[in-house]
């Protein structure tokens, strides 16, 4: 079970991702905030949960976020509109 505190600093990250588009959770901080010594799926299906949540608060319909592994941690990437750079090139 999660304390508060870590609970609340993923909200923040979801907040962080729909706010801005972008978020990095460090490996970690999954550590940590979940208190894991192996990251299988449990803290993704709770991220994915709260993310769930936060949409349908918004009253928006579910988009997956997109992710990248980046050294350190994992990228988060949530566009409604997604697009590629090569197209803003032509």
């Amino acid at each position: 079970m999660m304390i508060k505190r870590h609970v609340d600093q993923v909200w923040d990250r979801l907040d962080q991702l729909y706010a801005n588009g972008t978020t990095f959770i460090s490996w970690g901080e999954l550590y940590h905030w979940y208190d894991i010594q192996r990251i299988a799926k449990t803290p993704w299906r709770d991220i994915q949960a709260k993310w769930q949540e936060l949409l349908e608060q918004k009253g928006e319909e579910y988009l997956d976020p997109q992710i990248a592994e980046v050294p350190g941690g994992i990228s988060f990437f949530f566009s409604r509109k997604p697009g590629q750079l090569s197209k803003l090139a032509i």
